[in-house]
Formats: structure tokens, C-alpha cells, sequence
């Protein structure tokens, strides 16, 4: 038996490589019960989140031979190749599989360091992959502790002091963009995990009108609602983005929310600049928009500035991580 890891994240791959092994609910668990359903294979998981997509199997064949099969299942079927590969996946097995996946979960790997929304994201990922029979008694055991030690990791050092998420980091960049935000008004696309994050921000910053869009407007009005904003139907969307001062867009869909055409129609009626933040992926916003005039769009690479300053101040707890993860993986 051997453990073996197939990845890629936002270490080891720009955002365009990263968006094209991007994964929807649906795509995952067709994935997991194919995966489950190969011969060389006991059990599988597989860990998509917006910054890496890490298929972890159990396989029965020798590791190489495993290790080829997984490989082939992930990126034979997304047009790499070999080349890509090499240059942007990682592979790793049994020990350091499991210290890849104590780091993963305590947030030491993560864009944002110690990060909280990823140890929800690793249980979610085993709880599916267990409700659908495709994990194992090994890989349980494995996801199991990995959570255990990503909750030791931050009750017992600093790593996840103050508000450290993806959600943060941007805001943080708008507020440097439009300075006060009290005055200005923003228009969330996607009522998700990031859109939740980022209202409640919002929310605490008093900003003048904050507007909720999801293509399920259940989903905008119980969102809007909580952070005291009002809900918008998908098909009003232009209306609003002539209006707004901002956009953070975080939806789940294979396409583009937001394309070029839309958007040279709205910055004809606007009379000011937009900014946009796109913090999907795959993307929402159409790259080609970075041309517009007067439109300034950030996607998820480049919140590495911000990013960077908060890994400063947390990097001296990474010593004492390191320490609780060396001594739970000698277990």
C-alpha cells in the first residue's frame, strides 16, 4: 500500500495554470467515485480550494506505477503536458504526504499564513469523499489527525491571530485603493464563503451600500440581509455596475460572470473610474477587462503584496507550528 499526492497550487503555478484543474462540487464527486472505481486504487480525497486542487490517494500498485495512474487521471484529461507537469505539479507520498497535510490544515501552506478557512475546506473535502465511499480506513485516519493538528497548531500558537483570509487581504487592498470606504458602495458577486467573509468586513467598515448578486437570489437575499445590504437579481447587474464603486466577485462558475462586452457597455454610462477584485477561480472576470480604460481589476495574484506584510508579522510563529507538526507526524 502507498499514500500518494498529486498538486498544484499557488506556489507552484500562476492563476492561469491553477484555473484549468479547477474543480465544481459536482465535477469532484464524478471524480472521486471514477477514481474509487480504478482498480490500483483503495481510496481517494480530493482537497479544491481557490488557491490549490491536491488529489491524495491510497493505491495498491507499486508507488511509481500509482503515482503514473494519478497523474494521467489529473492532467491527461485538462491538456498538459508532460512539460507542465514537471513544471507545475508536485507529487509526494506516505510521510511526507502527511506532513504535507498537517501543514496544509494548520495553515502554513496557505496564500494567506494561518489562514482559518482551510482547515473547514480539508474537512469537507474527507467528509465528501467519505459520504461517497471513496475514502479509506488509512486515508481516514490520516484527514482525521490532520484536522486534530490544525486545531492544536492554532489554539496553541499566534498563526491565526487577527483576520487572516483571503476575504481580509482584500479588503485591505480596496480600502488602500478608495481610501475611506464609508463613503463608497460595493457590489458582491457570489454569496459563498468569500462573499460572506467579505460582507461581514464591509459590514464593520459602515461602507455606504453594499449590494449582494448570486444567480440563486435566496442565496443574495439571506446575505444581504445579515450584512445589512440589499439583494440584486443577476439580470440587474448592469444597472448596479454603472453605479458602484466597487466590485468583489467570488462565484463557483466553469465561466466568465463578467465579460469584456458588458463592461464597455457600462463604462460608456459611468462617470467615474471602477475597480474590480476578482477572487474566483476559475476567474470570473474576463482578463481582457484589464484593458478598459478606467477599469482597474486584481484578481488573486496580486494580493501578494498585502499578503507578504501579513506573513511578516506572523512568520516568527511558524517555529512553534513546525514543532506541534514534527511531533504529531513522529506519532
Amino acid at each position: 500500500m502507498a499514500l500518494v499526492l498529486v498538486g498544484i497550487n499557488h506556489k507552484t503555478a500562476p492563476l492561469q495554470v491553477r484555473e484549468r484543474v479547477s474543480f465544481t462540487k459536482r465535477r469532484i464527486k464524478e471524480s472521486l467515485i471514477e477514481l474509487k472505481q480504478k482498480d490500483f486504487i483503495t481510496g481517494a480525497v480530493i482537497l479544491f480550494t481557490c488557491n490549490r486542487t491536491e488529489i491524495y490517494i491510497e493505491s495498491k500498485e507499486k508507488r511509481e506505477e500509482g503515482k503514473e495512474q494519478i497523474i494521467k487521471f489529473l492532467y491527461g484529461s485538462r491538456d498538459f503536458t508532460e512539460d507542465d507537469f514537471t513544471r507545475y505539479f508536485y507529487t509526494l507520498e506516505d510521510v511526507d504526504l502527511i506532513g504535507h497535510l498537517f501543514r496544509v490544515a494548520s495553515g502554513l501552506d496557505s496564500q494567506v499564513l494561518g489562514e482559518n478557512q482551510i482547515l473547514g475546506q480539508v474537512k469537507s473535502a474527507w467528509m465528501l469523499a467519505k459520504e461517497l465511499g471513496a475514502s479509506s480506513a488509512m486515508l481516514d485516519k490520516v484527514f482525521e489527525k490532520a484536522i486534530n493538528v490544525g486545531k492544536q497548531v492554532r489554539m496553541e500558537t499566534k498563526i491565526s491571530c487577527g483576520n487572516v483570509s483571503i476575504g481580509s487581504v482584500a479588503i485591505t487592498m480596496l480600502e488602500r485603493k478608495l481610501k475611506d470606504l464609508r463613503g463608497k458602495s460595493i457590489l458582491i458577486i457570489g454569496a459563498g464563503k468569500i462573499g460572506t467573509l467579505v460582507s461581514k468586513y464591509l459590514k464593520e467598515r459602515h461602507s455606504k451600500g453594499i449590494f449582494v448578486s448570486n444567480r440563486t437570489y435566496t442565496k443574495a437575499k439571506e446575505l444581504a440581509s445579515a450584512c445589512k445590504g440589499i439583494a440584486i437579481n443577476f439580470d440587474q447587474l448592469k444597472d448596479k455596475l454603472i453605479e458602484v464603486d466597487a466590485v468583489i466577485s467570488s462565484t463557483a462558475s466553469p465561466h466568465f460572470v463578467l465579460r469584456k462586452e458588458l463592461l464597455l457597455d457600462v463604462m460608456q454610462l459611468r462617470k467615474k473610474p471602477l475597480l474590480i477584485m476578482d477572487l474566483a477561480l476559475p476567474r470570473d472576470i474576463d482578463p481582457e477587462v484589464k484593458n478598459i480604460p478606467d477599469i482597474s481589476l486584481f484578481d488573486l495574484d496580486d494580493l501578494k503584496s498585502i499578503i507578504e506584510e501579513n506573513y511578516a508579522r506572523r512568520k516568527k510563529e511558524i517555529k512553534f507550528a513546525e514543532a506541534i507538526i514534527q511531533m504529531e507526524l513522529s506519532k
